[in-house]
């Protein structure tokens, strides 16, 4: 009987998915597909595991699955019909593995067709819709028609991404769990990079969310961990924070970040502007303080009158900022050489990447996967930002090498770091998978008792 053993502050025991009897019956897979449709990860990873599912199943059997949209009356039509594809693609032709993909909307259609049909993968569309408890579990969460639809099956976490939340898509892997290969495998690397010092190692930090400041938080009083901001509308409200609240930083900032810069604040942040401007405020004065090692780019990418341009960070106020610029990318590429980076969050935007020979994200990942020791991505958008760029970038070279390897986890990590940093509590949807593996791994050790 196997099993994976993850050191965290407490041990976190999971069952893997090989520790499933030889012929399981219906099987309930969570899995997460919210992401940019094209080419996402998180599909690569559920066609994986439904195929390995299958192996351990009775041929009758089907397996129930289902994922949230980040919108709650939003669908995953779009991101179904890839998943679809490609499994069509990976299933046998003379005998094929599953015979009907379906979709379905409601928890009545959810049952019906599970009734209806054999051997067939059936995917609930967006759980958050689909069940009016998803959100919002009550303590009788034992009783709820989902949890009672799944009583007794076999089930399968492959929702590392959604395990900060206590969702009861996530609640009912307390009643047994096998996690997928990649659950675990994500788990085990994204601890390591916290809890192991192997040396210098490099966090790139861009996006949009302001989660990405709690971050940032965590490297404080670390010597093994620098931040390095990559861009994104976070590296805009910092920038902004430090004009306005340090002075050794004085003469490298310029005096202001400009008009239109000053808007995308307004438009990303507004409704949280108290909160996302305190932390931004709080960061700074830690970066000023030195307790946090942070790299700040030299020069920048700014549209000025639908033109880019590049310009010395002091001239940011210029236009509208884009990304950083060349010289800032060659010099990360510099300081990562034989160091382990970790890239979390997309450098540029989305519709900077349909020129990809001028693409700053083709740049940068360039110089990281040359010089890097071993380059993490974290983060569905992120992975698919580089993987439109695979032949470019030959990132089936650096995979197969070991130096690429690409995390599904996204805005998990904060979560999982601060509560290995910290006394907090166990992210709940960790608690509830180690709970279930407990439970499952149990009832295994208890059938093989030939006095039980």
């Amino acid at each position: 009987m196997t099993m994976k053993v993850i050191k965290a502050r407490e041990e976190v025991i999971l069952a893997e998915l090989q520790d499933t009897p030889q012929e399981l019956e219906t099987v309930f897979f969570r899995t997460d597909i919210n992401e940019p449709p094209r080419p996402s990860v998180r599909v690569e990873q559920a066609v994986e595991t439904i195929l390995q599912i299958r192996k351990h199943q009775n041929p009758k059997a089907n397996i129930l699955s289902t994922s949230h949209s980040s919108l709650a009356d939003g669908s995953l039509k779009d991101n179904f019909d890839i998943l679809k594809t490609e499994l069509e693609k990976k299933v046998d032709p003379i005998s094929p593995e599953i015979s009907d993909i379906i979709m379905v909307e409601t928890m009545e259609e959810f049952k019906k067709a599970d009734e209806q049909y054999t051997s067939s993968l059936i995917f609930l569309d967006n759980v958050r819709r689909a069940v009016p408890e998803e959100k919002n579990p009550p303590k009788t969460s034992s009783e709820t028609e989902f949890w009672q639809m799944l009583k007794g099956m076999t089930k399968v976490n492959g929702a590392l991404p959604c395990c900060h939340r206590d969702n009861l898509s996530l609640r009912v892997f307390a009643d047994g769990c096998y996690c997928n290969d990649h659950f675990i495998q994500e788990l085990l690397d994204i601890t390591h990079l916290y809890t192991v010092d192997d040396g210098l190692k490099i966090w790139g930090i861009a996006g949009a969310k302001s989660s990405k400041l709690d971050a940032i938080l965590l490297t404080e009083n670390r010597e093994d961990l620098i931040v390095s901001l990559m861009g994104g509308p976070v590296f805009i409200l910092l920038l902004w924070a430090f004009i306005n609240e340090t002075r050794r930083l004085g003469r490298i900032l310029p005096t202001t970040i400009g008009k239109e810069n000053r808007e995308l604040l307004e438009q990303l942040f507004s409704k949280e502007w108290d909160k996302a401007k305190n932390k931004a405020v709080a960061l700074a004065k830690k970066i000023e303080e030195q307790t946090i090692q942070v790299i700040l780019p030299i020069d920048v990418i700014v549209e000025v009158d639908g033109e880019e341009r590049v310009v010395d960070l002091k001239d940011i106020d210029r236009g509208r900022f884009i990304s950083v610029g060349p010289n800032t990318m060659t010099m990360i590429g510099n300081i990562c050489a034989k160091r382990i980076f970790l890239q979390n969050g997309s450098v540029e935007p989305r519709s900077t990447l349909e020129n990809k020979s001028e693409s700053g994200t083709l740049l940068f990942m360039k110089e990281v996967l040359r010089n890097a020791k071993i380059l993490f991505v974290n983060g569905g958008d992120t992975v698919s930002d580089i993987r439109l760029m695979e032949k470019e970038l030959d990132l089936p070279k650096y995979r197969k090498m070991g130096r690429l390897r690409e995390l599904a986890a996204g805005g998990f990590v904060v979560d999982w770091w601060k509560y290995l940093s910290k006394d907090g509590k166990m992210p709940p949807g960790i608690a509830f998978a180690r709970t279930g593996s407990l439970r499952t791994l149990y009832e295994k050790s208890r059938g093989k008792q030939p006095f039980m």
